[in-house]
């Protein structure tokens, strides 16, 4: 193939046109810088999850083990509460892009607004009878990420609202400066207060669920009807646009397929344990969208990036090729970013929906065996494979997997790798 050709082509520089708006533009431009503040925390968590992971497999530690559960709370407190450091990440990158001032109180602001709208404290009364406070964690991690980037957003927005209007309690000349401009803030402070807690009061009396559980709700809704061979592939296709601007795909199609897939499992389980063959269910095709490197399949474009000329591209690969081995896919995901970036979406997208129709086509040839062995955790790549169905012929998807997403990502890597190559050159 004619790589030079088809990066002179109109569809392709029409490609890169919107690639470069869409990093100029503020909104975008904050989302992408809040999100790569994350970068750290997903980092620290997926290594102490691969460790965990290495031993439950390794039969050292079982999952209930104190030890295990240790190891965990990292990973825990980190991609668990990732939603949670976006929202003062993108609060603070879109305040310093509109030039305001204040942008790590614009930050806590942002914290705080999606912490009560998210996760309001509650009193739980114990089996006891003694009361405890409590929080609700469930849309702190990846599940609120798209709630926080939309607060975040609007959040700033407002204040600077009042800012440009000059809407403020004014103190005296005589008073401090750090108590002046605390009361300047109060009135904004305020006005989101109101909003965000009036919105979700609104939500829950209407729909009985809070901001993002509403949100999550709405967009699960066109994937209710799609559990099928066919609708699997729309389901993977409506999943990967979901994540390519900031939405938890993932999560949202779990909603819908879940407790399909829990069913699916557990006949198969029994079949199996009866000396039966395991049978097919559309809902297995979901994993295929994960096999090789997570959501995405995001290993084969780690190892590019680790072969780019930009140092962005190779920091990036650097720091993804080892969690995608082990099908985390978050580091690269946030790290590159693939989130409004159409460069790399493209074949995020078409990666999973093609990897999603060979699965689909092996099944119904009677090559791929279904699985019977549910593991909601992230294995290495091919091992993964292997234990949910105790077949060899389900380890080569993984493998296809990656010569597919190679071919597919290396037109577009290269295009990504010189935008970020020109910028570097740009900036010295």
């Amino acid at each position: 193939m004619n790589f030079d050709k088809l990066f002179e082509s109109k569809p392709i520089q029409m490609l890169q046109e919107l690639g470069g708006k869409m990093q100029s533009n503020k909104i975008f431009s904050s989302i992408s810088g809040g999100m790569m503040g994350t970068m750290n925390l997903i980092l620290a968590g997926a290594v102490f999850s691969i460790i965990s992971m290495l031993l439950n497999i390794s039969g050292i530690l079982e999952t209930t083990d104190p030890v295990y559960q240790w190891l965990q709370l990292p990973y825990n407190m980190t991609m668990g509460v990732v939603g949670l450091a976006a929202s003062f990440g993108v609060a603070y990158s879109y305040t310093k892009n509109l030039e305001m001032k204040g942008e790590v109180a614009n930050g806590f602001v942002s914290m705080f607004l999606f912490m009560m709208v998210c996760a309001p404290v509650q009193q739980v009364t114990l089996a006891d009878g003694s009361t405890k406070s409590m929080l609700d964690t469930s849309f702190l991690g990846g599940s609120g990420m798209f709630t926080a980037m939309i607060m975040a957003i609007l959040v700033v927005r407002i204040i600077k609202f009042f800012q440009d209007h000059h809407i403020a309690l004014k103190m005296p000349d005589s008073v401090p400066p750090f108590l002046s401009d605390s009361f300047a803030t109060l009135i904004p402070l305020l006005a989101n207060i109101v909003l965000w807690l009036g919105l979700n009061t609104l939500l829950q009396n209407v729909m009985g669920a809070n901001i993002p559980a509403a949100i999550m709700g709405i967009l699960s809704i066109p994937l209710n009807a799609l559990v099928s061979g066919p609708g699997m592939i729309v389901i993977v296709f409506i999943a990967m646009l979901f994540w390519s601007v900031g939405i938890h795909g993932t999560m949202i199609a779990y909603m819908v397929i879940m407790p399909v897939m829990m069913q699916a499992y557990g006949v198969n389980a029994e079949l199996v344990a009866s000396g039966a063959d395991p049978v097919f269910n559309p809902v297995f095709l979901f994993g295929a969208a994960a096999c090789c490197g997570g959501t995405g399949n995001t290993l084969p474009l780690a190892v590019h990036f680790l072969h780019a000329k930009s140092e962005q591209c190779r920091a990036i690969g650097k720091a993804s090729v080892v969690p995608a081995i082990f099908n985390i896919s978050e580091p690269i995901v946030f790290g590159a970013p693939i989130m409004f970036n159409p460069i790399l979406c493209i074949p995020f997208i078409l990666n999973a929906v093609i990897m999603t129709a060979i699965f689909y086509a092996g099944f119904m040839v009677g090559f791929f065996q279904p699985p019977h062995v549910l593991i909601m955790t992230a294995l290495p790549v091919i091992l993964q494979e292997f234990l949910q169905s105790l077949a060899w012929q389900n380890c080569l998807l993984p493998v296809i997997g990656f010569v597919l997403g190679f071919l597919i990502y290396a037109p577009f890597v290269k295009m990504y790798d010189k935008q970020c190559l020109a910028n570097e050159t740009a900036s010295e």
